[in-house]
């Protein structure tokens, strides 16, 4: 999500007339588009922001914005604590950056009285196309609903729109992109009949490969499964994030399945496709996480035999309810699990 809203963000700029600095000491603005779904993503970004100060300090004609989910974290006053910040973006606000570029004064940045699309087409092989924003879930641990918004489904038609607009020379597959896709309001398994009936074909008579992200298990349905299978053109890879393989921490979190309807989901898509490309999320230190019960998490992993395993240590994010749970574990505790789990999949996946 965020590189594709760091590529909207770059399009508007592209589009105003800009091109993008190899240094930072040479350029006239700085976007910083943030995530705080982990601590140390938000630690990273303000301590990036923080630097910038001393930059603008130079240079007084510098333009920063700070873009992203910190903007919107709750508890937290941005412009209090980065007065050197010119501008904040919201996530899915990037006609701010394009409103603030056509009425800022300053000569150092001039800017094209032309319209400045909302999405223009970028260079590369894979085109990520959001087809959904924010998310309804409120997993317990997860900010993501608090910073991004309730769920929100773009029209198939806008979607197609944006798709007819990519340069297709240079896209060979298109990244669908939702916190959970599975939901996607007018039917996921339909927008992608729809956008593979519809697409346009490369020069060489090519069509670019569907792709998608993230799923959520407890809606991955029989027919959306039913329809990679059928559909040649989409990816037979399917991104579920497990995060643990315990019923009772599955419950605190408020995942909405249990570790049976999660092994069924992986036989259900392997039975109907052997081959197909199957990776996951693991998030280890939960509050209250027992031994035995992280044990259950390497267990599971080791059976289900994923072919990529993203790895997290539990951060408490403001707001959320696990935050306020009992038991939240030591950093060194969670450290220890961490690794320990890096190494089963190490070796898993060797």
């Amino acid at each position: 999500m965020n590189v594709a809203d760091s590529e909207k963000l770059a399009g508007v700029l592209e589009s105003a007339g800009y091109r993008a600095a190899e240094e930072v000491e040479d350029c006239d603005i700085v976007l910083v588009n943030t995530c705080v779904v982990r601590q140390n993503a938000e630690d990273r970004a303000s301590g990036y922001v923080l630097t910038l100060r001393g930059l603008k300090e130079k240079n007084p004609n510098l333009k920063i914005a700070l873009c992203g989910c910190f903007v919107t974290e709750p508890g937290r006053d941005v412009r209090k604590l980065f007065p050197h910040v010119d501008l904040f973006i919201e996530p899915n606000q990037s006609e701010k950056l394009a409103a603030f570029l056509r009425i800022s004064g300053s000569p150092d940045i001039p800017v094209p009285d032309h319209r400045i699309p909302g999405s223009p087409p970028k260079d590369g092989i894979t085109k990520h196309i959001t087809i959904m924003t924010g998310c309804d879930n409120f997993c317990s641990y997860c900010i993501v609903p608090y910073v991004r918004g309730r769920e929100y489904s773009r029209s198939i038609e806008e979607i197609l729109s944006e798709i007819r607009a990519l340069d297709a020379t240079q896209c060979k597959e298109i990244m669908l992109l939702g916190q959970n896709v599975n939901s996607y309001k007018y039917g996921f398994a339909n927008l992608l009949n729809t956008i593979h009936s519809r697409i346009t074909r490369l020069p060489d008579n090519r069509i670019p490969t569907l792709q998608f992200m993230t799923s959520h298990p407890k809606d991955m349905s029989d027919e959306i499964i039913q329809t990679v299978l059928e559909l040649p053109h989409v990816a037979k890879e399917f991104h579920l994030p497990l995060q643990s393989g315990d019923d009772e921490i599955l419950q605190q979190m408020r995942r909405g399945y249990t570790v049976d309807y999660y092994r069924d989901r992986i036989n259900k898509i392997r039975s109907l496709m052997p081959a197909a490309r199957i990776t996951t999320d693991i998030l280890v230190g939960f509050p209250g996480e027992s031994e035995a019960q992280f044990e259950k998490t390497l267990s599971f992993v080791k059976e289900i035999g994923f072919h990529a395993v993203n790895m997290f240590a539990y951060s408490a994010r403001p707001q959320t309810a696990a935050s306020q749970l009992p038991h939240q574990l030591p950093a060194d505790v969670k450290h220890q699990r961490l690794q320990k789990l890096i190494a089963v999949v190490r070796k898993m996946v060797l």
